[in-house]
This record gives C-alpha cells, sequence and structure tokens, in this order.
C-alpha cells in the first residue's frame, strides 16, 4: 500500500515508519508500518502533544498497516503510562471525541475485543478496514455530532491513504 507524502510529521528507520496527519483537522491519523523503534514512540507522544496544544477537539484514526507494526519495542508501555501521568491523560479525555484502530484483517479476530472506551474513556473502537472505521463515526451513536469534520472527510482520508 502506498501512501501520499503530504504529512506533517514522519519518524522512518529501518525497522518502520510512523507518520502523524492533520491536513483533515479535526481528523487526524496516525500510520503505522513494521515495528517501531522506543525512539519512534517517544516521537509519536510528541506528535499527540502537538494536537493537544491546539486546545481543541478531535477525532483520530490510528492505522496499523501489518501485523508488525501492532508490536511494541522494550519500554513503550512505561514511557506512555509516564506521559499520561503528566497530564496526557487528562488532555486524551478531555480533547479527543473518537478514536478508531484499524488493524490489519488478519489481526482483527485477536485484536476486536479491546474496548477503546474502556481503556481510553472516550468513544472508539477497533476496526478491520478503514471503511468500516470511517462508517463507525459516521453513524455512532457514541458520537452526537461531527458537523465540525469537512463535507467530504471520508473520500479525503480515503485518499490520503490512497485507498481506492
Amino acid at each position: 500500500m502506498a501512501f501520499s507524502i503530504n504529512f506533517n510529521a514522519v519518524t522512518e528507520t529501518e525497522m518502520g515508519y510512523l507518520i502523524h496527519e492533520n491536513k483533515h483537522w479535526p481528523l487526524a491519523l496516525t500510520i503505522a508500518q513494521e515495528k517501531l523503534t522506543f525512539e519512534q514512540h517517544l516521537a509519536s507522544l510528541e506528535g499527540w502533544n502537538t494536537w493537544f496544544e491546539k486546545n481543541e477537539p478531535f477525532h483520530v484514526i490510528r492505522f496499523y498497516v501489518d501485523k508488525a507494526s501492532l508490536e511494541q519495542a522494550s519500554g513503550v508501555g512505561k514511557a506512555t503510562l509516564e506521559w499520561m501521568s503528566k497530564g496526557a491523560d487528562t488532555k486524551f479525555r478531555t480533547l479527543v471525541k473518537s478514536m478508531m484502530i484499524v488493524v490489519p484483517p488478519d489481526q482483527y479476530p485477536r485484536m476486536k475485543k479491546m474496548d477503546v472506551t474502556a481503556v481510553f474513556g472516550i468513544p472508539g473502537g477497533i476496526f478491520p478496514s478503514i471503511e468500516d472505521a470511517l462508517d463507525w463515526l459516521d453513524c455512532s451513536l457514541e458520537i452526537m455530532d461531527i458537523s465540525d469534520l469537512k463535507k467530504d472527510w471520508k473520500e479525503a482520508v480515503k485518499q490520503t491513504l490512497e485507498i481506492s
């Protein structure tokens, strides 16, 4: 799968890459491919901090391209808990209106029982395709108002991901 190059933050190494994209704001995207390093994870947390600094509510779609992108480097959990305890947890629950996590279809059976709302305290879910995630956001009873999204947001996201 190919990706557009209009991203505001790209972290890339031989191991994998992670993109933070906000051109569809207030809908933000993260795209991960291959296993990320600990340093890339820290860069990801800084990407979230940048979004939080806007101090505006937003939705996020986290897109994992392959099984390896779901793997975590050593120390990631501890670093994330520390980041959350320093105020990110409050910003997360205050500013993130919803979070959709898209996983590869072959990984969905093992991931589908994860509960975004229980873990993060916000509406969301785990989805086997971008289409399922976009449809959930469009139809979710948990998200009463998505009028802040641009009129063509579904197609714009698909175009960003270059999904036909």
